[in-house]
Formats: structure tokens, sequence, C-alpha cells
């Protein structure tokens, strides 16, 4: 199976008493060498367009798999400055030479997520790309969907009014997935050279926790006095826009 860490956000409830449309708002992990079959399912679910979170060189190393009819966005969440994060080859050295420092850099790349210049533009091209896909489904997506797929998913339910704790019982589904990449990951780094203890490290550092997506919003909500300031200032995303992003992704009553 490569379509992995796959789900439709549809069905989950708002404030309002509304639900999340059916089949419009898709998140997962990079959908590439997908089978036939996997293919098919994205097919049948209305996919219309696919948009990358993805650094330049994770999308010139595993292009996304093209559909027919489906237009693609790259979105680069982390920019230049932040690119390191997104290399596996970055958290091994880390790992190796400052393990002490593994957890504090991880969390610092989440605080990123929420306030650096590129984090903030491309979250809000994102939320925008969804207000232009006017019919059919928008799949969302990083290399592993969880950290800054995770992070995506957050804002468009918060803005359509998704309570917190439904928020972050989406956002922990991706442990599953976690679980069998660590293994595979791990798997690899002892065969690397890597000690034990440095797995260990590595693996308790990557387990998908509620506190990174908490450290994030409460970065973005610190900077920005509160989400709505966030949205409106940080993200650069008007009511109007909010609006008719509800109108397009709630289901009817």
């Amino acid at each position: 199976m490569n379509l992995m860490n796959f789900r439709d956000l549809g069905g989950m409830k708002t404030a309002c008493g509304r639900t999340v449309a059916p089949k419009r708002l898709l998140r997962a992990a990079q959908p590439v060498h997908l089978t036939e079959e996997e293919r098919a399912t994205l097919t049948e679910f209305g996919l219309k367009s696919i948009i990358d979170f993805r650094t330049i060189l994770e999308t010139e190393k595993y292009p996304v798999d093209i559909f027919d009819g489906v237009e693609y966005k790259h979105i680069d969440i982390m920019g230049e400055n932040n690119a390191q994060a997104a290399a596996p080859n970055f958290w091994e050295k880390l790992i190796k030479e400052n393990p002490a420092q593994v957890g504090v850099e991880f969390m610092r790349t989440y605080k990123e997520f929420a306030i650096s210049v590129p984090s903030r533009k491309g979250y809000g091209d994102f939320v925008r790309a969804c207000i232009a896909q006017k019919n059919g489904a928008v799949l969302f997506h990083c290399a592993a969907g969880k950290d800054r797929t995770g992070f995506a998913a957050a804002i468009v339910l918060r803005l359509l009014g998704v309570s917190d704790d439904d928020i972050f019982e989406d956002y922990l589904k991706s442990k599953e997935y976690q679980k069998k990449f660590a293994a595979k990951y791990s798997a690899k780094a002892k065969a690397q050279g890597m000690t034990d203890e440095q797995i260990a490290i590595m693996e308790d550092v990557f387990e998908l926790k509620a506190d990174y997506l908490k450290v994030a919003l409460g970065a973005a909500e610190e900077a920005f006095d509160g989400f709505e300031g966030y949205v409106m200032d940080g993200l650069g995303l008007a009511g109007d826009e909010i609006a008719e992003l509800k109108e397009l992704y709630l289901a009817r009553y």
C-alpha cells in the first residue's frame, strides 16, 4: 500500500451543528507510486486538486503521481531557511552529535510551521487554494502526512468551527502510520550504524505527540494575539474568505 496515512475529514462536527462536507478535504502522506486500486480510490473521491507541502528537494526525489484533470499545486511550507528540518540526514547528524538538542529542535520546527514568513504565506495560500476549488476533493499532503499536513488540517478545521478536541483526535490518528514508518526507519538507521540509544532518542522525538500541535497553535496565538489575529494578520485571510470557505466545505443542513 502506497496511499499512506489517508483519510477524509468529512463528517467532523462543528460548533454550529453542521459537519464538514464529505469527499472535499482529504489528507495523506505523499501520493507516490500508487497502485491502480489506490488511484481508483482517489478518483472515486472526486479528486480535483493536489496540494503538496514538501520542499523542492522532496518533490524532485519523489514526484507526485499525475492524474488527468487534477490540478497540482506546490506550496513549500518549510521555505529555504527551514528546509533542513525535512531532511532525515539532518536529524541523524543531530542525534549523533547533540542528542539533548533533538527534542528542542523538533519543537522549534513546529513553531516555525506557525510563525515563519514562508509558512504563514504557504498556509494562507493553502486556504485560498481550497476556496478556489469549488467542487470535488482537495488532497493535501507533505511527506509523512503528519506534521506540515497536521498543522494545515488544524488550521482549516478550526476555521470551519471544529472543536480542538476533535482536531487533536484527528491529528493523533497519524500515530498508527508513524509506528509503521518508525519501524522501517529504525531498521535502516541501525543498519547504517546508529546505536540502540540513538535510535531510541529518534523514535521518542519523532513519535507524534499532542504537545507538538499545542506548541504550534500556541506560538501562532501568542505572536498574533489569538487565533483570529493569526488568521487575519498572520495568514492574511479576510472575513469574506473564511465565510466562503465555510460555505464550500460545510455540508448542508
